[in-house]
């Protein structure tokens, strides 16, 4: 949701030369540029700095160096992968972003579906009900396994996603070998929110509630093959996590604004998380003050606002302070820092 206020607010910073990003655990499969224009559309109908200038003249809003998407540190984090053969989850375009970070051998979840037909027997192509009127006759081709699992979005097809993503975990060949105990790989996961704030006037489920799903089906499929229990928790500790909360989201986050801050020839003294979710703004800030104070670097502040998912009488999560919205955490800190 689009606030009137989001644009003023926004021009402010610039005029007082402020750093600031956008940091969200979405990112809808689109690039940082992409988002960065969709955000600045957006806000076109409520800015109002300097109407006499055209709209190519004003300064952009935000810029894709300002957008720190959930699944923006893959770029720096996952080069390792860039030219392995790696399964890309979310929505179709997700699959471009993927391309665009250096992964030239990205294929995503419904290609692959659709190259292994009787992998998901209630595939979209056969309109949701088991293929139980034919029998598949066609040749699969079953090329090297992947070398991990790169989960950019919430993934359209639930079901598939968990069925696929379980056979791929457990062997490099779903339909020749069913597990291979020497197959390991990553699945990497971009955003862990179990609810986020949409349209809609209740939360809905997010990415989190995919790896919880995929967690429990993973586990209980490695149970029935006989699998230890020492040997089911070791594989579970494949999935790797990023976007807020996660330290790597926020360490990523402090670097674009110190590159920010250089541009701008000004000092960072402390860095302010502004969030509507406390599990994910809130708790990240606070994790990321702790590591900042025992290496001895700049202070992080976690300010609350009632414009998103939190709502009265619920876990604050320890935040520093609450704000009706961020037009009144941004007049607050640079009140505190003119009257210093």
């Amino acid at each position: 949701r689009y606030y009137s206020f989001g644009a003023r607010v926004l021009r402010k910073l610039q005029r007082e030369r402020i750093p600031y990003i956008f940091m969200t655990n979405g990112g809808g499969g689109r690039t940082e540029q992409q988002y960065a224009n969709l955000i600045n559309g957006k806000l076109a109908a409520f800015d109002i700095e300097d109407d006499a200038k055209t709209a190519s003249e004003k300064r952009k809003i935000v810029t894709k160096g300002q957008m720190v998407l959930s699944y923006s540190p893959f770029l720096t984090h996952l080069k390792h992968l860039r030219h392995a053969p790696v399964l890309i989850i979310g929505c179709k375009r997700a699959v471009n972003v993927a391309e665009t970070y250096g992964f030239t051998k990205a294929t995503h979840i419904e290609e692959y579906a659709r190259r292994h037909p009787t992998l998901n027997p209630f595939n979209k192509s056969s309109g949701g009900c088991e293929k139980d009127d034919r029998v598949y006759s066609g040749r699969e081709i079953w090329s090297k396994g992947f070398k991990a699992v790169l989960v950019f979005t919430d993934p359209s097809d639930l079901f598939e996603a968990i069925q696929i993503t379980t056979d791929v975990l457990l062997s490099s060949c779903p339909g020749k070998v069913e597990y291979d105990p020497q197959h390991r790989i990553p699945i990497v996961f971009s955003n862990g929110d179990l609810l986020w704030k949409t349209q809609h006037p209740f939360p809905r489920f997010g990415q989190g509630a995919f790896k919880l799903s995929l967690q429990a089906c993973y586990k209980a499929r490695m149970e029935a093959l006989g699998l230890s229990n020492a040997e089911v928790e070791d594989r579970l500790g494949d999935f790797v996590q990023f976007g807020k909360p996660e330290h790597a989201q926020y360490i990523y986050a402090r670097q674009a604004l110190l590159e920010q801050a250089r541009d701008l020839s000004c000092y960072i003294s402390r860095f302010y998380m502004v969030g509507d979710n406390p599990r994910s703004d809130i708790v990240g800030a606070i994790s990321m003050n702790t590591f900042s104070s025992k290496h001895r670097l700049r202070p992080w502040s976690a300010f609350l606002v009632k414009t998103g998912v939190w709502r009265e009488g619920e876990d604050q999560m320890g935040a520093d302070a609450i704000f009706e919205d961020v037009t009144k955490v941004i007049d607050s800190v640079l009140q505190d820092y003119k009257q210093n």
